[in-house]
């Protein structure tokens, strides 16, 4: 027990890193060309700040098919991995849990078949209450009002 205790106060345990101090820029310094000009607006970010391609390279690498020769990228053509399937989601769905993905075209069209006409039956019932008049509640002073504890 003693020799346990006396590891840890000796200063052998590991320094756990401040997440406050992580740079995820670069740092701005003084450049080595006085003559170089500020950035302009709306000019060319510079590469660390290009979020463009930024998931991209950190799955894959930067130099994707690059030095690919042609028998690579002949092989990668037959494969059609050129050409996305664009319901490829539908298909992958299906195998997977059996779900059909259905056109929301049609059935919009089929649930709401009557969305240009205006008239329905609720708006019916309410100009034919109302006398297509604006509704107005009024507060009746007669009816007792309860008494919630604390006020």
């Amino acid at each position: 027990m003693a020799a346990s205790t006396a590891c840890t106060s000796s200063g052998g345990g590991s320094r756990t890193p401040d997440e406050f101090r992580v740079v995820t820029m670069a740092p701005l310094t003084v450049p080595p060309n006085y003559k170089l000009r500020p950035p302009e607006a709306g000019g060319a970010l510079p590469p660390e700040l290009d979020g463009s391609r930024t998931e991209v390279t950190a799955a894959f690498g930067s130099t994707i098919g690059r030095n690919a020769s042609a028998s690579e990228k002949a092989l990668v053509g037959a494969a059609g991995a050129n050409a996305v399937d664009p319901v490829i989601r539908t298909q992958v769905d299906y195998e997977e849990t059996k779900t059909i993905r259905k056109s929301t075209s049609i059935a919009d069209r089929i649930l709401f078949w009557r969305a240009d006409d205006e008239e329905t039956a609720e708006g019916v019932a309410t100009d034919n209450a109302t006398g297509g008049e604006p509704v107005v509640i009024e507060q009746s002073s007669d009816a007792p009002r309860i008494k919630l504890p604390g006020t």
